[in-house]
């Protein structure tokens, strides 16, 4: 399978996951093969999050592309941690690169969407909270319907995730002197 035909498969397949179709998995290569994909999706992704505001003539304040980037990638590094630690103790490793899989692909098409409404000058308060929503449903039904977790796992996975997020912009926003509430309100 040629990597352009994985993406239209990962773009049926996240779209799926969206509206909770629980045959969803089909449309993915959950395999490590398949992780070797989606990584190269998850490094596009933070690639895009660190340099497109300079390329789109919207730099963040005091932020250069390459803090950004490394920022974004740390903060991504300690989501990835959480999921591994949770499974871990929820004796379901099995369920890491399918769930990895899922979740950089994911990441890559909410990219493509929230830059594609930049780029178009795009900018609602409702279009925001809209893609929030949606970020949250792709979560939490990949979560479900890829590593089938009953309903107290998956708040439990939820949530550490979550605060691994915020913990990540947090101390990475104080290591590298970034007002992690500047750059929330720029992007």
């Amino acid at each position: 399978m040629t990597f352009l035909e994985e993406l239209v498969n990962a773009a049926i397949g996240v779209f799926n996951i969206a509206i909770g179709k629980r045959d969803a998995a089909k449309y993915f290569n959950l395999t490590i093969v398949g992780l070797l994909g989606a990584t190269i999706a998850i490094i596009i992704t933070l690639g895009l999050n660190g340099y497109a505001p300079a390329i789109l003539g919207s730099p963040i304040d005091g932020v250069s592309s390459s803090k950004l980037l490394v920022y974004t990638a740390g903060v991504f590094a300690f989501q990835t941690s959480s999921a591994l630690i949770i499974l871990n103790l929820l004796n379901r490793l099995d369920a890491l690169v399918p769930y990895l899989v899922v979740d950089f692909w994911a990441g890559f098409f909410i990219t493509i969407i929230s830059l594609s409404l930049n780029i178009l000058k795009i900018e609602s308060d409702f279009l925001l909270i809209t893609l929030a929503i949606l970020i949250l449903i792709i979560k939490i039904n990949t979560i479900r319907i890829i590593i089938k977790l009953p309903i107290q796992h998956i708040i439990l996975f939820f949530v550490a995730h979550l605060f691994a997020g915020l913990i990540g912009m947090i101390v990475l926003g104080s290591i590298m002197e970034i007002n992690v509430l500047t750059l929330s309100s720029q992007t």
